[in-house]
């Protein structure tokens, strides 16, 4: 979570150099995608990352929005769909818990249907993979011509590389880098 004025304030106050890795948020070329309005409520300014109030929004914040989303809409997906499964075996607290018999029919409705978060399109490929995670690589520069600053070295994923975040089915979330 560092800002590009956050960025230019380490590089001035660092003694060596400096490298940084920090998840990139491409807009959609479909503007209209940038947030679904017709299934939630969301301050629209939160929807452009131009707007102050969006860059204020930590991405932890816009993280946990995100899967509260991505859960709501797939609760409704599989209520519509009438293929809804009974929660009441579903227990997180009492010890011995058995595992949830809607569980792995809830994981292949998330994969189906891709909601525009803050994030990025959450989608998912058969594998459980999200496609739209972006990395961008930034190393400082010095020398008497560009003085001291930061470039952007790289960005992630390039030819080659892949970067997947990847759904299991015991809901954890893992990123791997190929």
């Amino acid at each position: 979570e560092i800002s590009d004025m956050d960025v230019q304030e380490l590089v001035m106050k660092s003694i060596g150099r400096l490298t940084l890795v920090r998840q990139t948020f491409l807009l959609p070329q479909n503007t209209s995608q940038r947030c679904v309005r017709n299934n939630h409520r969301i301050n629209t300014s939160l929807c452009d990352p131009k707007d102050p109030k969006a860059q204020t929004l930590e991405i932890t914040n816009r993280y946990i929005y995100d899967t509260v989303l991505l859960l709501a809409n797939t609760f409704h997906r599989k209520l519509e769909d009438r293929k809804w499964h009974s929660m009441a075996s579903l227990s997180c607290i009492r010890k011995g818990s058995k595992a949830w018999q809607g569980g792995k029919s809830m994981l292949e409705t998330v994969k189906k249907g891709g909601v525009s978060g803050l994030t990025s399109l959450l989608e998912f490929t058969d594998n459980g993979t999200n496609p739209n995670i972006h990395f961008e690589i930034l190393g400082t520069n010095y020398g008497e011509d560009r003085g001291r600053g930061v470039s952007r070295a790289s960005l992630w994923p390039v030819a080659n590389y892949q970067v997947e975040m990847k759904l299991s089915e015991k809901a954890k979330v893992s990123v791997v880098l190929k």
